[in-house]
């Protein structure tokens, strides 16, 4: 028998796809690390996420604070010892959510940060929701650590985000959408302003796979985020 793991929370729904890779990719590799047929003990919360995308919208990040702390509270009460959200939007408040709850968290942004670092990454560009490319959140992180963000051009995220909220949130996966992110990394890439791609969005790698760019590495912000919730839960 396994020695007994820490019960893993999460925060799902924001989306619901992102929510169900999450969870496929926990179980595998728990199981691939710790070469046992076990399944580990996870508590999901599913949220509104039309109810957290309205607040992030008219700019209400206390209210956004206090709606999440009180899920996240929920998954405490719930038993779990590890928690963490399965998106990367909901983390422009993650430093305030910490400092309210108890239980450790992760996160996903200081996630990619150490994998950026361990691989010497130093110009990374950054595809996601409006709020994640252009926020403050992954680029103070990553120039705090001696790394620089870079974002396509204003009417290419516009057309990233539309894309994001119309098609990827509701598990729509169109071959035209994975096409035009493609020539957008690449103009970015041959343009010699970005050495690797962040997919800052826990849907865009249900769309934009590792193998689809020669030339950059395309970071798979789920998977990343993944292995440093085991590191936190196996100990």
């Amino acid at each position: 028998m396994l020695k007994q793991v820490k019960t893993i929370g999460m925060i799902g729904g924001i989306a619901p796809a992102s929510t169900v890779d999450y969870y496929q990719r926990i179980i595998s590799r728990f199981q691939e690390r710790t070469g046992q047929r076990e399944y580990p003990s996870i508590i999901i919360n599913s949220i509104n996420m039309t109810h957290m995308l309205s607040l992030i919208s008219n700019d209400q990040l206390d209210e956004l604070v206090d709606y999440l702390s009180e899920e996240i509270f929920v998954l405490e009460k719930a038993g779990a010892k590890v928690i963490f959200m399965a998106s990367n939007t909901p983390h422009l408040v993650y430093e305030a959510l910490e400092k309210r709850v108890k239980t450790k968290m992760v996160s996903i942004v200081e996630s990619t940060i150490a994998y950026a670092q361990s691989k010497g990454y130093s110009r990374l560009g950054l595809f996601g929701t409006i709020s994640t490319m252009e926020g403050d959140f992954f680029q103070d992180g990553f120039e705090s650590s001696g790394m620089e963000i870079i974002t396509p051009m204003p009417d290419e995220r516009k057309y990233i985000h539309k894309i994001y909220m119309e098609e990827l949130v509701r598990g729509r996966f169109l071959p035209e959408s994975k096409s035009r992110l493609l020539s957008i990394a690449g103009r970015m890439y041959n343009e010699g302003q970005i050495d690797s791609l962040i997919l800052g969005g826990t849907e865009l790698p249900l769309l934009l796979k590792t193998s689809d760019m020669e030339d950059i590495e395309l970071l798979n912000t789920t998977k990343i985020h993944v292995e440093r919730i085991l590191d936190a839960v196996i100990g």
